[in-house]
């Protein structure tokens, strides 16, 4: 006998809820020691008056400790066992953020100036860092009891790659539930027979198709052994992640999500952009400098490249980057075309004549995107997006005669300079590979994935694989 899948879930959020409430009171109480125990700090923000004993605001964690508490549980941070790392961290930066603001405000109204707001301030670092913290263990004591969960099996009915999808997320969060396929719905008698074989927790249909009374009678079946029955439309098979249910007729419906960009994440992205690249680009001043001298010794020619590309809706732009091949590159293409790697729509070639010394070694570590950074600047690109096509290569005509109209989706958003398949393999992703994660990450777009991305990014530069 295992551990229960309940009581699996009630450990998690009592482990949270536990681990999270220490860590912020140990907030509050590592505040109260920067503030006015911590000599250089009390010496560069002096505090206005006597220092306040640790017993004025042990009170107060009364009030904080269940108001934070309330903010994570509100932010799905106890329940959303499927949030990704990014997501989780914005989760916990946005609650840190709020649960600080609820008690200054409360702090406030209760007390005026009784309490010293430069520490209920300092709260938010310190209790971010610690809640990460949390999270983290609690995380890693959740993959342990996973291991002893008494997991049931699960029925899977249809397959495709929603079909693998599921598996893949089923396994990650219960890996020892067992997993039945079948690849059609059967007929009553045989369903009923499958059912009764095994002690399955759920049914999940993926297709539906099949006739309405059938997928009634074997959802009355599941029902009548306790058996829990989802069903998966097959549009999902079309435009997996796009499909929303709509409720604005009365009825319910599904509508088609083309892109996860609201008008107020597009604003939320664009701002991130502003302020990730404006920093960046003066952190890396002095190399551009080495850059520059670099590709002027080596070849003739301009130190930055300039090449039209498409961008938002199929608008042309000009894209930056530091010239890596030799001056008249563009004009010799047609030489090159044979020597396409990616045998798809996608132009890379790994021995391309072209390239420069010191741009084999740009290339290398990507530092020859670096210019892009004033396209994001500009307002032509984004930092992570879909890779910006050139009009040259052909490439957006071939993944229109690859791909159908579906090709137009990559237009959805801004290009990117970083994205989900320069992270997954660079140029060692197939030209079909990099057209699904482009499309993967237009419809499940969040700050957390773009934050991902660029986490990975750095490391995935310096190993060089599958860059030439």
């Amino acid at each position: 006998m295992g551990l229960p899948p309940w009581l699996r879930h009630s450990l998690r959020i009592a482990c949270h809820l536990a681990l999270d409430a220490a860590a912020v009171a140990a907030a509050y109480r590592l505040a109260h020691w920067a503030r006015f125990e911590w000599t250089w700090f009390s010496t560069l923000l002096p505090p206005s008056g006597e220092p306040d004993s640790w017993a004025v605001y042990g009170d107060l964690l009364r009030a904080a400790v269940p108001v934070w508490l309330l903010i994570l549980y509100a932010n799905k941070l106890y329940t959303a066992t499927w949030l990704s790392a990014g997501d989780r961290f914005l989760q916990l930066a946005r609650s840190a953020l709020l649960g600080t603001g609820s008690i200054l405000v409360f702090a406030f109204l209760y007390a005026r100036l009784a309490y010293s707001r430069v520490l209920l301030a300092g709260v938010f670092p310190i209790g971010l860092l610690l809640l990460l913290m949390s999270h983290a263990l609690t995380l890693w004591f959740d993959e342990f009891l996973a291991g002893l969960e008494a997991a049931r099996p699960v029925l899977l009915v249809g397959g495709g790659a929603v079909g693998k999808v599921l598996k893949e997320r089923i396994l990650a969060r219960h890996p020892g539930a067992g997993i039945h396929e079948l690849p059609a719905l059967p007929a009553l008698a045989d369903l009923e027979r499958i059912l009764d074989s095994r002690p399955f927790y759920e049914m999940i249909l993926l297709r539906t198709k099949d006739p309405r009374e059938l997928v009634l009678a074997a959802a009355e079946a599941c029902d009548a052994r306790d058996v829990s029955f989802k069903m998966v439309p097959d549009l999902l098979e079309i435009r997996m992640g796009e499909v929303q249910m709509d409720h604005h007729l009365g009825l319910p419906s599904y509508r088609i999500k083309h892109t996860s960009l609201t008008r107020a994440n597009f604003i939320a992205k664009r701002l991130f952009d502003l302020v990730f690249s404006a920093a960046l680009l003066l952190a890396t001043a002095p190399l551009w400098i080495v850059i520059c001298i670099l590709i002027k010794i080596d070849s003739k020619g301009p130190i930055l490249f300039t090449q039209k590309r498409y961008g938002y809706k199929g608008q042309i732009f000009e894209a930056f980057k530091f010239r890596t091949m030799s001056a008249d590159a563009e004009k010799n293409i047609s030489d090159v075309k044979d020597l396409n790697d990616q045998k798809g729509a996608f132009f890379k070639a790994k021995n391309d004549p072209r390239v420069t010394r010191v741009g084999k070694r740009l290339r290398r570590f990507s530092l020859d995107e670096f210019p892009q950074f004033l396209n994001v600047l500009r307002g032509d690109m984004s930092v992570v997006g879909p890779r910006p096509l050139a009009l040259t290569t052909g490439e957006v005509e071939a993944l229109k005669r690859d791909f159908g109209e579906t090709a137009k989706k990559r237009a959805n958003l801004l290009p990117g300079i970083t994205g989900l398949w320069q992270v997954s393999g660079r140029s060692d992703v197939s030209s079909e590979q990099r057209f699904g994660l482009d499309l993967f990450y237009i419809e499940h777009w969040s700050l957390g994935l773009d934050l991902e991305i660029i986490l990975k990014t750095p490391f995935v530069m310096a190993f060089g694989k599958g860059a030439y």
